[in-house]
């Protein structure tokens, strides 16, 4: 088993669906976290500059969705073949389109103009997205995104999920049943439940 060491913030962000992985497939890593003091100093020894990155062996891969995706390949997360490789990554650029949609939430100050804001992506942009993602699912049965077994596209759901729900109000997902539900049951996994019940209560 090679020695695996995912260097990210104190934080979930980037790093948390690769630390959904590790714990669904209860694999042993080296969770660390960096200070944001600590990073001026580290930027310029880090692949691109960013983080996650993840030291395998001391083989170094930058870039979340890279990672996410190995470390999914390493331990049998990432669908059964290619068709099912190709349907989870299906479902993660459509998450990642719906981070993009909500990017600019982040940086409206104005109280009134981000409500505004915040309805408009929703109901332009992201409601469209939640419900081919529900259809998705229903699809495939309702129980899993891809096949008759956790991968990838669940965890990741599941943290873009959360996301969805702090942007948007605790009624993001009244009107996608099958989200919710899924949203519920990945977040009950027993390896799931216990990593979210012991990780670091963090702001971000």
């Amino acid at each position: 088993m090679p020695n695996y060491k995912l260097i990210y913030f104190n934080g979930r962000g980037r790093a948390e669906v690769a630390r959904y992985v590790f714990a669904l497939a209860g694999a042993e890593y080296e969770d660390h976290r960096i200070e944001f003091s600590e990073w001026a100093a580290l930027k310029p020894t880090m692949p691109a500059g960013a983080l996650p990155v993840l030291e395998v062996d001391g083989a170094r891969i930058a870039q979340s969705h890279a990672i996410a995706r190995y470390v999914a390949r390493e331990f049998n997360l990432a669908g059964d073949n290619n068709l099912e490789m190709a349907q989870c990554d299906q479902v993660l650029e459509t998450l990642v389109d719906i981070s993009n949609d909500a990017a600019p939430i982040g940086s409206e100050k104005d109280e009134t103009k981000k409500a505004e804001l915040k309805k408009s992506i929703f109901e332009e942009k992201v409601k469209a997205k939640l419900q081919y993602l529900d259809n998705f699912l229903a699809a495939n049965g309702g129980e899993f995104f891809v096949g008759k077994k956790f991968t990838l596209a669940d965890v990741g759901a599941l943290f873009r999920l959360d996301r969805v729900i702090g942007d948007f109000g605790d009624d993001a997902l009244k009107d996608f049943p099958k989200l919710a539900a899924h949203r519920e049951k990945v977040s009950k996994e027993p390896k799931i439940a216990a990593w979210i019940e012991k990780r670091p209560k963090t702001n971000f």
